[in-house]
């Protein structure tokens, strides 16, 4: 796809969905969420003990009996939070495809989605659209591609909008809680658009949706400049690993 940036410039950018992979003109760049995966995230170990000694608790009574071998036992248990994590994310890809065809269907480009038949995924879209209930919101772009010429970037904004007056970028989540790093991830989101449109974006949105009850809970900010500092401190650390990894360890 080519961006057409406000100066005249204009890049093509390629996206291969399976790797989770952009090109520009060829060459790599990396996403965003792929910066800021270098964040030690510390409480997923303790997490996926759970999730194991979960599987044991309703397993445990197969091994006693012998119908699950001592080895079969342990894969289970390492296994366990990798099958609870492909579930959300299942469950976080409804729901974005939702809200991107209820967005797209607002600005007049498609049907009315149907409902997921995923309770979890339902409950989500129910606090999605009790947000909007409770805002004035335009939409400007869903899914949106974008790529920042000055740090070489890329990511795919959930979606811009115009809230309550202000020009805002909005991304969606069905996280357990909101993260302090979806702040910077927002933040350089709103630099890559101001990047390509020329105009500020006001305010970032971080919209968490409840899988369990359907409620929502609304992060915002107008520290994007500090925030996106915060997210060039990663990207200038990972660019550097990148860097080191390919001496193939002679640096």
């Amino acid at each position: 796809m080519e961006i057409d940036y406000h100066d005249g410039d204009t890049i093509q950018l390629d996206f291969d969905e399976k790797k989770h992979y952009y090109t520009v003109e060829g060459k790599y760049a990396p996403s965003v969420t792929t910066i800021l995966d270098s964040i030690a995230k510390p409480a997923l170990i303790p997490w996926a003990a759970s999730e194991g000694a979960k599987w044991f608790l309703a397993n445990y009574e197969s091994f006693s009996q012998a119908e699950l071998t001592p080895d079969a036992m342990a894969k289970g248990i390492r296994g366990a939070y990798r099958r609870k994590s492909h579930a959300a994310l299942d469950v976080g890809k409804q729901v974005h495809k939702w809200c991107e065809e209820a967005i797209l269907w607002k600005l007049g480009k498609g049907e009315i989605p149907l409902f997921p038949e995923n309770e979890e995924a339902r409950n989500s879209i129910n606090g999605f659209r009790e947000w909007i209930k409770l805002n004035n919101v335009e939409w400007h772009t869903v899914e949106e591609k974008v790529y920042h010429r000055g740090h070489k970037y890329a990511g795919t904004v959930d979606a811009t909008a115009t809230v309550n007056g202000e020009y805002c970028v909005i991304d969606f989540k069905t996280s357990g809680a909101i993260y302090a790093p979806y702040y910077l991830q927002c933040a350089a989101y709103a630099k890559a658009i101001e990047d390509i449109r020329g105009k500020e974006i006001e305010r970032a949105y971080v919209l968490r949706f409840d899988k369990k009850t359907g409620a929502f809970e609304v992060g915002s900010s107008v520290e994007i400049l500090d925030n996106f500092m915060g997210f060039l401190g990663f990207l200038d650390g990972y660019n550097r690993l990148k860097t080191l990894e390919n001496r193939n360890g002679k640096g």
